[in-house]
């Protein structure tokens, strides 16, 4: 449960002391996926706990330049991999996901090498496409996979978790979107000037990122097709132990 006394909260650096640990089991897991050869589900899983693990190493590196409002965001972030993977499980939805998101991402991309404005896109690797990609997306426009984004208050719901949905992913919004308050902490941060508001303790954006990377790794852990030993889930209930 979400916890609003900032004396709940430890010191900064034991937070970045189980970043690294977090991290370095990550890393252990995502070698035992290269072991076999992957399906579509397995590599989706995969690259989401890579994702996660990157993203919370993003929160602390902008935690260290007082980017609080960054941190926040990218923490809502995080909570949107876990709610779509969540979705994902439930559904059996990781092969249709797949050839959406290709999808998505050709038509992206292939607007922007058909605006005669920036001709220069197509001698750019950032927009290039392969003959095979071209290919492909011929093929599924034929037949446009069906494939909608989760809501993230139903995830949240079905996770039996909807405190991630209202003090995370709703409250991490408000920074998400531009505000009548944009940047007022970054204003003082930067000049240096005083006095300044007594803005409160970001300690929570560390810990709950923490706490909302080990579940998405253990969700992830659980939709594999791999066999997991017990210490890894015993390494997750215990730095979650640790983040109460």
């Amino acid at each position: 449960m979400p916890k609003f006394d900032a004396d709940d909260y430890l010191p900064a650096e034991a937070y970045e002391k189980a970043l690294g640990a977090f991290h370095a089991i990550v890393a252990i897991l995502l070698f035992e996926f290269v072991r076999d050869k992957l399906g579509d589900r397995d590599t989706i899983i995969r690259n989401f706990i890579a994702r996660a693990d990157m993203m919370a190493q993003a929160v602390f590196r902008l935690w260290d330049l007082q980017d609080y409002q960054d941190c926040w965001i990218l923490h809502r972030c995080l909570l949107d991999r876990l709610f779509h993977l969540w979705h994902l499980q439930q559904n059996d939805e990781f092969e249709v996901f797949e050839q959406w998101s290709f999808l998505e991402q050709y038509n992206a991309i292939n607007r922007v090498r058909s605006d005669a404005e920036f001709s220069d896109a197509l001698e750019s690797k950032l927009f290039s496409l392969t003959p095979e990609q071209k290919e492909r997306a011929r093929a599924l426009a034929k037949n446009p996979p069906a494939w909608q984004r989760p809501k993230g208050e139903n995830a949240a719901k079905g996770l039996d978790m909807r405190f991630l949905y209202r003090y995370g992913y709703d409250f991490g919004s408000t920074h998400v979107h531009p505000m009548a308050n944009d940047g007022q902490q970054d204003f003082y941060t930067i000049t240096k000037l005083e006095p300044a508001p007594d803005f409160p303790d970001y300690r929570s954006v560390l810990s709950n990122t923490l706490l909302v990377a080990t579940i998405l790794v253990q969700q992830g852990l659980n939709a594999s097709t791999l066999s997991w030993r017990a210490l890894i889930f015993d390494f997750l209930d215990d730095l979650r132990n640790f983040l109460d």
